[in-house]
């Protein structure tokens, strides 16, 4: 869990009871790819994200660790 603390503090994720979620730079720093390349993913329907009002994205740590599942399978 230490771990986890210290990653919350680098990339400055949002909180929901019982769920985290990253705008896109915490989830691509999080993924290890460019904020382009997460954001063109996101639009081919590779990784689903949710989109709050002002029209920022937002991703849900397990969506993220299952399309870096996906992104491992696939190398």
């Amino acid at each position: 869990m230490t771990n986890l603390r210290s990653i919350v503090k680098q990339i400055y994720i949002v909180e929901v009871p019982e769920r985290f979620y990253f705008k896109v730079s915490g989830a691509s720093r999080y993924l290890g790819i460019s904020k382009n390349s997460l954001r063109k993913y996101t639009d081919l329907g590779l990784i689903r994200a949710k989109r709050l009002p002002c029209g920022d994205r937002l991703y849900s740590k397990e969506e993220l660790d299952k399309f870096y599942g996906s992104l491992r399978d696939a190398i």
